[in-house]
């Protein structure tokens, strides 16, 4: 039971990794969200409405493999949902953000 238990969760993650970009739809970078990632180690992306803390943070460690402190979405005063990704580790954002040409 609990192999197929597993399978289940491999095969949720692998179908949730192909949806990667239709959930997570883009990284903001504004002046304030560039100060988040020098000093605050947090990304902001932009993300779908149907957006859920756990499924954020399977999609960004299993896409970047940098593990994830905390997860905290708002959606905007235009209706866009946002979520901000503050990272573990010293300087972990502002090297994803130069790895994704960010910065």
């Amino acid at each position: 039971m609990a192999v197929d238990q597993k399978n289940a969760q491999d095969k949720f993650k692998t179908e949730l990794q192909k949806q990667f970009y239709d959930i997570v739809k883009c990284v903001l970078v504004t002046e304030k969200a560039t100060r988040m990632i020098e000093f605050e180690n947090k990304l902001v992306f932009e993300v779908a409405k149907s957006a859920t803390k756990p499924m954020l943070r399977l999609l960004i460690e299993g896409q970047f493999s940098k593990p994830i402190k905390a997860i905290n979405i708002y959606n905007n005063i235009r209706g866009k949902k946002r979520a901000i990704i503050t990272f573990k580790g010293e300087g972990v954002a502002s090297d994803l953000a130069s790895e994704l040409g960010l910065v």
